[in-house]
């Protein structure tokens, strides 16, 4: 009977495991850096290798475990966070299963733009703490409002290249508007919706 990880160390494997990914799947073109102090609530500054202009800032949040709805796979995700939560399009989350056994993510991961984020995952706010909920399908025909920004690990650094060469006008062409429309049940987009400029930066109280 094995002893269990600590959080501790399943934050240092995961974090180790997600900056091993960003750099292969981008051919080293990507830089992440640990951020000294997590006051901003970040885990990642990414850059691109010699580029400095952009930077991305990365949270990561990952569950040992997996819930089943059904005969579907689901990642759920809970935290909570000191107000004021603060949105701004140069910070995305991170969120994945971390399967022990198979000492890996499990696919697919999803990276997603704090305002839309914050927006969705909104959950409550208790004693000063604002409290956040990830709910999302892990199956391969999985539709929802997660759906966009869900990827299998061997393209996440494509997408992160793409997000710091768009210059943060919209979050892989898709702005947070079109990425709700398309969560939306009924909805069958015959073609890739073009993007529209996304604000830069938001509060949420």
């Amino acid at each position: 009977m094995g002893v269990a990880i600590t959080n501790t160390q399943q934050g240092v494997i995961t974090e180790a495991e997600f900056a091993k990914i960003a750099i292969l799947t981008s051919n080293g073109r990507l830089v992440p850096t640990r951020a000294l102090a997590d006051d901003d609530r970040r885990d990642f500054e990414i850059h691109i290798r010699r580029h400095f202009r952009e930077s991305l800032a990365v949270q990561l949040k990952t569950a040992k475990h997996l819930r089943l709805h059904g005969r579907s796979r689901v990642l759920q995700i809970n935290f909570r966070v000191k107000a004021p939560l603060v949105s701004d399009e140069h910070l995305y989350y991170f969120l994945a299963h971390f399967d022990i056994k198979a000492m890996g993510y499990t696919d697919p991961v999803f990276l997603i733009p704090s305002p839309f984020f914050h927006k969705h995952a909104f959950h409550g706010v208790s004693r000063g703490t604002i409290q956040l909920q990830f709910k999302a399908s892990m199956e391969l025909n999985a539709k929802g409002m997660w759906t966009p920004f869900a990827s299998p690990q061997a393209e996440l650094g494509a997408r992160i290249l793409e997000i710091l060469k768009s210059g943060f006008s919209g979050q892989l062409g898709l702005t947070p508007t079109v990425a709700e429309l398309i969560g939306l049940p009924g909805i069958v987009w015959l073609h890739r919706p073009v993007s529209v400029t996304a604000s830069r930066r938001s509060l949420v109280a």
